[in-house]
């Protein structure tokens, strides 16, 4: 959650935020381009020389469930091997539809599950095959329904390339589009199969969005308000109303990083407050 004001009034007497790299000379949190200070970060560079998939292994897991399909048309299947390392970053792919009635698809989700609240970003190059959603979201399924913050992508429509779908889900009442927790958006001028970040803050009260630094839609309803974990997915079940497809060639989406600064509810301001102290109240990083 956010800082109370005692502790905003400490972060006031520090020196200025100064650029970080490195999480233990941060201990005083990390301040973002609005001001928001967050005490935790996870920097995931899959462009690392040490190889993607070994930053992969330090903070996510690589998925291997499979959907069943009764209420679609085809089943999903999430398998390691569609992590990849891609073009010096991380792949993740759906393969091309083989007929089995199963597509095969990729999904990675953080090994936190408690983050509350933060900024998160994420610089990738969306796929140029028609027929896949690929996702950037917060999760929680112990909820009913779901809670979830996300960024999609639907490589079947015509303008994919600058459309974007934000949702704090459910994105619909009563099987109706709900407009005020869904907002379909084109960024003018912007071309998502080079290589952009995409980033949503994801505040008490507010789910804002953006691209390469510019907002670009902000939500109020249904914000989460539960500890989650964040994913990012490439995936088709031939939904016509959803992913389309499966699609008829490999779609591959790339991820040059990855970075996430947040609080959760494993650190308390209390906590955080003394971790501070005991730094020396050095300056916050500046992200």
């Amino acid at each position: 959650m956010f800082l109370s004001l005692a502790f905003v009034t400490l972060a006031a007497s520090l020196a200025s935020a100064v650029p970080c790299k490195r999480q233990d000379s941060c201990a005083c949190g990390y301040v973002d381009d609005t001001g928001a200070v967050w005490r935790e970060a996870v920097e995931s560079d899959f462009t690392s020389s040490s190889g993607a998939l070994s930053v992969v292994q330090q903070s996510w897991d690589v998925q291997t469930w499979t959907s069943g399909s009764s209420d679609v048309a085809l089943a999903r299947q999430n398998v390691a091997e569609n992590v990849f390392e891609y073009q010096d970053a991380l792949g993740l792919k759906t393969s091309a539809y083989d007929g089995s009635g199963t597509t095969k698809v990729a999904e990675i989700d953080s090994k936190r599950s408690d983050i509350l609240f933060g900024t998160f970003r994420m610089r990738a190059q969306v796929p140029s095959t028609p027929g896949v959603c690929f996702g950037f979201f917060s999760y929680n399924g112990n909820t009913t329904p779901v809670s979830e913050t996300d960024i999609e992508f639907l490589t079947a429509m015509p303008d994919y390339y600058q459309r974007v779908h934000y949702t704090n889900q459910p994105g619909n009442v009563n099987g109706e589009t709900d407009f005020d927790a869904y907002h379909n958006v084109v960024v003018d001028g912007a071309d998502f199969t080079t290589f952009g970040e995409h980033r949503f803050d994801w505040h008490p009260g507010s789910s804002t969005f953006y691209y390469n630094g510019a907002l670009t839609s902000t939500i109020t309803k249904n914000v989460p308000a539960i500890g989650s974990a964040i994913l990012a997915n490439v995936w088709s079940n031939g939904d016509p109303g959803w992913s389309a497809g499966p699609p008829t060639a490999d779609a591959i989406a790339t991820v040059q990083y990855i970075k996430m600064y947040f609080n959760s509810t494993s650190v308390s301001e209390d906590q955080f407050v003394s971790q501070c102290q005991a730094a020396g109240n050095v300056a916050q990083c500046k992200i």
